[in-house]
Parts: C-alpha cells; sequence; structure tokens
C-alpha cells in the first residue's frame, strides 16, 4: 500500500501535542499496531477498545457472548476517549492514540475538531487493507464483526479511500476534514509511521524505547 501524506505547515517545534486517530475497517490491523506502539515507546497514551473490551470481559460472567455487552464496550471506549481528548495535553505537550473505525466522515470530522479545540494537533492515520485481509484478521483475531456491521464499514471505506488519498496528496481541497495531517498505510508500514508521529511529537527525554 501506498503511504500519502498531507500536512498543513512543514515547520512545526518539538513536543507539540498531537492527537493521533488510527481508522481503518474491522480486521485491518489497527489493536496490533496500537499495542506495539504501546510497547516500545514512553511518554504516549494509548486508547484502544480492545482493551476496554478485556477489562470488562474480566467483570462479566463467564460464558455471556461478547455480543451482548459489545454496546456497554463501545460506550466505554468513547465515553473515555472524550474524557481524555477534552483533558487536553498534559504539560503543554504529549501524545494520545486513538482506535477509531474512522469511516464515518462524520465522525472523523467531529474528532478533528474536539482535538483542536482542547489543543491538540489532530493527526489522522488510516490502515489500508483488502476486503479478504480484513476478514482474515479478524478471523485471526478469533472475534468477527456482525456481516452487515462489516459490510456498512467497507462500504463508507471504499467510498471515501480516493478522496483521503487525493486530500493527502494535495490535489483536492478542503477534504482533509479539520485534520492537520492525513496519512493512508497499510498493514505492515502502519506501526513505523505510527512510531515516527510519536517520536516527532514528543520530547527527545521520551523518545527511547521502554
Amino acid at each position: 500500500m501506498t503511504t500519502v501524506v498531507r500536512e498543513r505547515s512543514a515547520v512545526r517545534p518539538a513536543g507539540v501535542a498531537t492527537f493521533v486517530l488510527v481508522g481503518g475497517v474491522p480486521g485491518a490491523g489497527k489493536s496490533t499496531a496500537l499495542a506495539r506502539v504501546a510497547g516500545c515507546r514512553s511518554g504516549v497514551r494509548v486508547l484502544d477498545s480492545e482493551a476496554a473490551r478485556r477489562d470488562l470481559r474480566g467483570r462479566v460472567p463467564r460464558g455471556v457472548p461478547y455480543a451482548v455487552y459489545r454496546p456497554v464496550v463501545h460506550v466505554r471506549h468513547l465515553a473515555g476517549v472524550v474524557r481524555a481528548v477534552l483533558g487536553g495535553p498534559r504539560d503543554g505537550a504529549g501524545v494520545l492514540v486513538v482506535h477509531d473505525p474512522a469511516t464515518s466522515r462524520v465522525r472523523r470530522w467531529w474528532w478533528a475538531c474536539l482535538a483542536r479545540r482542547a489543543g491538540w494537533r489532530p493527526v489522522l492515520v488510516m490502515v489500508d487493507v483488502g476486503r479478504g485481509e480484513a476478514l482474515s484478521g479478524q478471523e485471526a483475531r478469533g472475534r468477527v464483526v456482525r456481516g452487515r456491521a462489516f459490510a456498512r464499514h467497507w462500504r463508507r471505506w471504499a467510498a471515501q479511500r480516493a478522496g483521503l488519498v487525493a486530500a493527502s496528496r494535495g490535489s483536492r481541497e478542503g477534504t482533509a476534514d479539520g485534520w492537520s495531517q492525513v496519512r493512508v498505510v497499510g498493514r505492515g508500514e502502519a506501526v513505523s509511521v505510527l512510531v515516527g508521529l510519536v517520536d516527532a511529537a514528543s520530547p527527545v527525554g521520551v523518545r527511547g524505547a521502554r
């Protein structure tokens, strides 16, 4: 997959507070990438819906299927992200990396506006995979999204992918929807791109591996 970038400003100071939204259809590999970034970099806060699911899984009676408490997981994750974003950057800087499918343009716009108002520089990273690769990713993790829900995400992504790529290349103005930077990356590129964003946004003292 091609990595494409749109940057509003080529020069910016180190240590700028950055909100990174990691999107992609279910099964694209977002949680895997976030876990690897959290494990190799300090000074970054990662909010992943998978972590919310694991936490709630330990609280519900054994044998209760995920479908029963899925809505609660989504609400808890969303509430946690909103609190973190509205809380603003810590000490005027920091990096907040968030998991969200982000296939809804309205939802992406909402996140970008909320982040800017709270003092973050919003960056969008969309993990681009084929339909078959996404379905295989769901099977590998042992949790398959409902057919209609996945179809909805896929239709949105298929319809918007070209626009996001064009916006990141600067060929269509006004399609970045408030994001300072947009990247469309393949699954294999996601970790290195995210680590690069974390390192660029973090003060030198917190860039080292754990």
